[in-house]
């Protein structure tokens, strides 16, 4: 058998059989891997901490003949344990876990994606920013991780960078100023009947967008490094999560549950 070692998040832990688990991860060296953990649920077995989801660690992988990875030894080096702190911690970091799954790709390496999933269960775990603070920054990163970053430099119509305030075309990922926003085709115009845009759109202020363009090009560590104001939170968030969910083209039912817990809190 083909041995492998490598180090990774546990983005999935499902149990299997009496005492196994099938567990997805997101390693530094070969992308995404699915790999099983015969026995892991066993208190005595020494893979039991290293194999739970949130979990990071280094791992001793078997191929076998049949192409499955079988994990042979684990060391851990971070639990995250403080994202369990309370309900809406914890949905927030499976929904990242979760989009961090749907966005890594099998045997191909990864390592800007890894590094920001491991920052942003820190934060959580450390609660370092506010939650909405944290996922709306995931969020915005993830979609320039994956392929989608934003053109937020100006408008993309005219070059002006000193409007008072823009339109981000959601599905394009492009500034436009009112007046070229009000020149753009009919597929951007506002619906007379529903009062909304008939492409995906978000107003964005000049002070909102120096948070969305220091997100996007900050050093990867530094993405929560600064504080929101409160008069810029709530839209940071919708247009980060908009964003990222379009260009995705789903949603995700811990995001529903992160929600859910949210409004309670």
């Amino acid at each position: 058998m083909d041995k492998l070692t490598v180090t990774g998040l546990v983005l999935r832990a499902a149990d299997k059989g009496e005492n196994d688990r099938l567990i997805t991860m997101l390693t530094a060296e070969r992308g995404k891997l699915i790999v099983l953990g015969k026995g892991v649920r066993s208190l005595k077995n020494p893979n039991m901490a290293a194999t739970q989801q949130f979990c990071y660690a280094s791992f001793v992988l078997y191929k076998s003949r049949g192409g499955m990875y079988y994990i042979s030894e684990s060391e851990l080096a971070e639990s995250f344990y403080g994202v369990r702190s309370e309900l809406c911690s914890l949905a927030l970091a499976s929904y990242v876990t979760d989009v961090a799954d749907h966005c890594s790709v099998e045997e191909s390496e990864d390592v800007p994606l890894l590094r920001l999933t491991l920052n942003t269960l820190y934060a959580i775990s450390t609660s370092k920013r506010p939650l909405p603070h944290i996922k709306a920054a995931f969020e915005l990163r993830c979609a320039s991780v994956c392929g989608f970053t934003p053109e937020l430099s100006a408008c993309a119509a005219c070059g002006a960078d000193d409007a008072e305030m823009y339109y981000l075309d959601i599905l394009g990922g492009e500034l436009f100023c009112p007046d070229c926003m009000a020149s753009r085709p009919a597929d951007a115009a506002l619906d007379d009947y529903s009062g909304e845009w008939t492409r995906p759109l978000a107003q964005i202020s000049p002070e909102l967008l120096r948070y969305m363009r220091y997100t996007v090009e900050c050093d990867p560590a530094r993405i929560l490094s600064f504080t929101l104001p409160e008069a810029v939170s709530d839209d940071f968030s919708s247009v980060c999560e908009r964003y990222l969910l379009h260009h995705l083209g789903r949603g995700f039912k811990t995001l529903d549950y992160y929600k859910q817990y949210e409004k309670l809190k």
